[in-house]
């Protein structure tokens, strides 16, 4: 009986870990977080010959800055960043999420240059946590995402991610952590 129960739950995962959403990307997705950030997938447009989705990232109604993510059969890219004088590429693309589907210890990294400034990036897939946010309860899969720029600058934050979700909490070192308020599929 043990081994069945076991056998159907890691079935399930498998399923539900290869699920076409795992990372959702669906035109009118919506994510509201406790800080009144809006991030909200825009649309899909043609950019350098490749289906690129753009992410907004607002407050009050107003668009801070837009991602533009590249998603394949490798995870979702990190292609450009817009802050208002229109799209910066990154060189090369950053993988934000890599194929599904993410286990715990599994790391992943990138060196790659912003208008001319050198960054490294690094991921690294601590545990899985559950996690109680305005939008719900989760069990979240918790990444330490780390950029360091050269020169100076560098900043350390947890990602709770859900898969068919998105991430429903950031958390720095010092305590500080923005929440998921509600998500629109």
């Amino acid at each position: 009986m043990k081994r069945l129960l076991v056998a159907l739950l890691a079935f399930f995962a498998l399923v539900w870990a290869v699920a076409p959403n795992y990372y959702p990307h669906e035109v009118g997705m919506r994510w509201l977080y406790t800080s009144g950030e809006e991030q909200i997938l825009e649309e899909v447009r043609s950019m350098g010959g490749q289906e690129v989705w753009v992410l907004s990232h607002s407050y009050g109604g107003i668009v801070r800055y837009t991602d533009f993510l590249r998603y394949d059969d490798e995870g979702v890219w990190l292609l450009a960043v817009d802050t208002g004088s229109g799209p910066m590429p990154y060189d090369p693309p950053i993988l934000l999420w890599p194929k599904p589907p993410l286990r715990v210890g599994q790391n992943w990294s990138v060196r790659t240059t912003l208008k001319g400034t050198p960054l490294v990036v690094v991921y690294k897939v601590l545990k899985v946590e559950g996690v109680e946010v305005p939008a719900g309860r989760f069990n979240a899969f918790v990444v330490r995402s780390s950029l360091s720029a050269q020169g100076g600058g560098a900043s350390v934050v947890d990602l709770y991610f859900v898969p068919g979700i998105g991430v429903v909490r950031y958390a720095t070192q010092d305590g500080g952590q923005i929440d998921l308020q509600k998500f629109t599929p």
